[in-house]
């Protein structure tokens, strides 16, 4: 197994993680509507785009991070992981623990708190591993890459769900 297997998993791990999150607040943007078309009348559409923007944007994010031949995918999602905690340090400094919904309905039950910065901190460093992928190559060890991408997927998981 070679650094660029585990960067493939990384790079693969990273993609799922933007599709949760993307996936969840689209389907937060959607129970909204009637909501918005309520407070805003024949201007709802216009929130309902600003609020189907991020999420769009993280799944093409993670479409490129599963079907582009490139590293620099990989680097984009760093900088959304900065961009997302940068918000999320911002809020806790002026002691705002809202919700903090940052994967929908998965995480909308909890308030804002250090585990949010750890799970945040956590896709970061799975962003830096995955810049190691310039390619999408068959990994030198798959069933190792497999395993290794499992594990990955597995604490992402619980740190989306307990944070």
């Amino acid at each position: 197994m070679t650094t660029t297997d585990v960067a493939i998993a990384a790079r693969f791990v990273v993609a799922l993680v933007l599709i949760a999150s993307g996936l969840g607040k689209l389907v937060g943007v959607t129970r909204g509507l009637d909501t918005f078309r309520r407070e805003f009348g024949g201007y709802a559409w216009i929130t309902v785009a600003v609020g189907a923007a991020l999420p769009l944007g993280e799944l093409a994010l993670a479409a490129l991070l599963l079907f582009l031949d490139a590293a620099w995918p990989g680097y984009v999602a760093l900088g959304a992981f900065v961009a997302f905690t940068g918000v999320l340090v911002r809020r806790m400094l002026k002691q705002d623990r809202r919700r903090c919904n940052c994967f929908g309905a998965a995480s909308g039950k909890r308030a804002l708190s250090v585990g949010s910065l750890l799970r945040n901190t956590w896709f970061m460093v799975m962003a830096i591993v995955a810049t190691g992928a310039a390619t999408l190559h068959e990994p030198s060890a798959l069933a190792a890459t497999m395993l290794v991408g499992g594990a990955l997927t597995a604490v992402s998981a619980v740190l989306v769900v307990r944070t």
